[in-house]
């Protein structure tokens, strides 16, 4: 197996080991359901999950429609888990408030929904993307060539990781929970980063991104359980032990 054949095997088993960490992380966050930042949690998990679902079924089906039937309801995941983490991030009680932040959450959750009809309709208008009528069906991601709509979405994808990333980011200058805010705020900023390589140089193909706003819940959920003084699993005790 080549590197062109084991590359979409390894980033589609990673997507789906990130959706079996869903139920753990889940079944902690309801602790916290009484909270704005664990129903924030909640959103940002379950957005990161169909990301990752879905862009992991990919591989499932070599016919090039379903692979785009797939890849636009990866899409939607990405505009909840984008909403969610923007909305965890400023409900956190280390980061700062956001200026005029009623209006913001409107306007985010406006553009949000209009973001996710127009994905999900996507055949019907082509705004966001068109499937090449002669992509060889193969074992691989979605190929597409973009339109406006998806340049938009990116774009939208960027604002709402970059905005939570720079929220943590604060925090982290001011010194406040610093082992928490600056782990927060890089892989937030690395999410931003491969959201921005992918859409732009692998658009429709092969993507870190959701494998990386995976490690973002993850840090959620160690944080959450040593809040909670429990004993962390072995391989979340070492992640535990490093962001110290």
């Amino acid at each position: 197996m080549n590197t062109t054949q084991l590359t979409p095997v390894v980033l589609a088993t990673g997507a789906v080991l990130v959706v079996l960490t869903t139920y753990p992380y889940l079944a902690t966050a309801i602790a916290y359901r009484d909270r704005d930042n664990g129903l924030s949690y909640i959103l940002f998990l379950m957005g990161v999950a169909v990301w990752n679902g879905l862009f992991a079924a990919q591989v499932l089906d070599p016919s090039p429609v379903v692979k785009g039937f797939f890849f636009s309801i990866a899409t939607l995941g990405a505009v909840l888990a984008g909403l969610g983490w923007l909305l965890f991030a400023s409900t956190a009680s280390s980061t700062p408030a956001l200026p005029a932040q009623r209006t913001v959450y409107r306007l985010v959750a406006l553009l949000a929904g209009l973001e996710i009809a127009l994905a999900i309709t996507n055949p019907a208008h082509a705004l966001y993307w068109d499937i090449p009528g002669k992509t060889a069906a193969t074992l691989a991601f979605t190929v597409i060539e973009p339109n406006v709509g998806y340049w938009l979405h990116t774009a939208f994808l960027v604002a709402l990781f970059g905005a939570g990333s720079v929220l943590f980011g604060l925090a982290w200058r001011r010194g406040t929970d610093v082992r928490y805010t600056r782990t927060y705020a890089l892989a937030g900023a690395a999410t931003t980063v491969a959201i921005v390589g992918s859409n732009v140089f692998l658009a429709g193909t092969a993507s870190i991104a959701p494998l990386i706003a995976g490690a973002l819940t993850t840090i959620g959920w160690v944080q959450a359980q040593q809040k909670r003084y429990l004993r962390l699993p072995l391989p979340y005790r070492w992640i535990g032990n490093f962001l110290r």
